[in-house]
């Protein structure tokens, strides 16, 4: 086994560049798509806090964790809306923390559908111990010089764009959250000119459509794709039934991934929670124990009079 690891790692080394999925994923996007798209900003029509946790490749050594915290409101007049996110990421060595900050305007088509128009900021700081890694090179009393030395407090601003239409049945999401290259080495670094590392744009296009069953009982089917520069394209679907608009419970899977079942209850008018469990269904399943994922939505109280119909995406 040890030396199928080291012959991995000296054709992995011998390649000239490498490509990965960069931005943390998660699977509840439905209960917050601001992550992702600015003109989600305002959609629910209240103040709106919104957290989430997620454990992925529980039992990998190194497997992401990320948390997201998250406010978004329309403002006076309902033209507008603004967001803020605060990240916090960590995969292997490497840490990333920021904040984004979203505008959004909106024009409303008709009393049940509106479309969004929205921009994005972010800042993020990111670090890295590379000195921490346990090499190949280890084993054999050398050191790469490569690995010597640590990423600290590497800033990186981006800046993105959304478009987000909605109909009481159905909702059409595009975005491209990062849109600058940013190199992933500092410029004082010496390995600025060797790394061709570089922040790389994704695309983010979902969509949702609500089918009415009864008065109890929705059927709400949703897709999602992410492209990414040089990485495998992931297409999703998510199939979830909605009982009473209060427990929404789905099944979800995204092609040569993950698949897994997610359970959404809203608690009361205020404050929904939700937890989603998913596996491997390529290599990674001998390995660890699956992802795991909390989120919580809050809507704080707001004197505004005019009903509100039922928000589902």
């Amino acid at each position: 086994m040890r030396y199928i690891i080291i012959l991995g790692v000296l054709l992995t080394c011998a390649l000239h560049r490498i490509h990965a999925q960069q931005d943390p994923t998660h699977t509840q996007y439905i209960m917050n798509k601001l992550f992702v798209n600015p003109a989600y900003a305002g959609y629910k029509e209240l103040p709106t806090i919104s957290a989430l946790h997620r454990t992925q490749w529980l039992g990998f050594k190194g497997a992401p964790m990320t948390q997201v915290l998250s406010y978004d409101s329309p403002l006076k007049g309902d033209e507008l809306a603004f967001g803020t996110t605060l990240i916090h990421d960590r995969i292997g060595p490497q840490r990333t923390t920021g904040i984004a900050g979203d505008l959004c305007y909106r024009v409303r088509l008709s009393n049940r559908s509106s479309i969004s128009f929205g921009a994005k900021g972010t800042l993020e700081l990111q670090q890295a111990a590379l000195s921490e890694l346990v090499l190949t090179s280890d084993y054999y009393g050398t050191a790469d010089a490569d690995f010597m030395q640590n990423i600290r407090s590497l800033l990186l601003p981006n800046v993105g764009f959304g478009v987000y239409y909605n109909q009481r049945s159905h909702f059409i999401s595009l975005s491209v959250p990062k849109m600058i290259r940013n190199k992933l080495v500092s410029r004082g670094s010496d390995l600025f000119q060797a790394l061709n590392g570089r922040q790389e744009p994704t695309a983010f296009l979902m969509a949702g459509y609500l089918h009415k069953i009864n008065r109890e009982v929705k059927i709400q089917p949703n897709m999602s794709v992410r492209a990414q520069w040089g990485a495998p394209v992931s297409v999703g679907t998510h199939v979830n039934v909605i009982f009473l608009d209060q427990f929404n419970v789905g099944a979800f899977y995204y092609h040569l991934e993950t698949a897994g079942a997610m359970f959404q209850w809203q608690i009361n008018a205020q404050f929904k929670a939700g937890y989603s469990m998913d596996f491997p269904v390529n290599a990674l399943i001998r390995t660890s124990f699956g992802s795991h994922e909390l989120a919580l939505n809050y809507n704080l109280s707001t004197k505004r009079k005019r009903i509100i119909y039922p928000k589902y995406f």
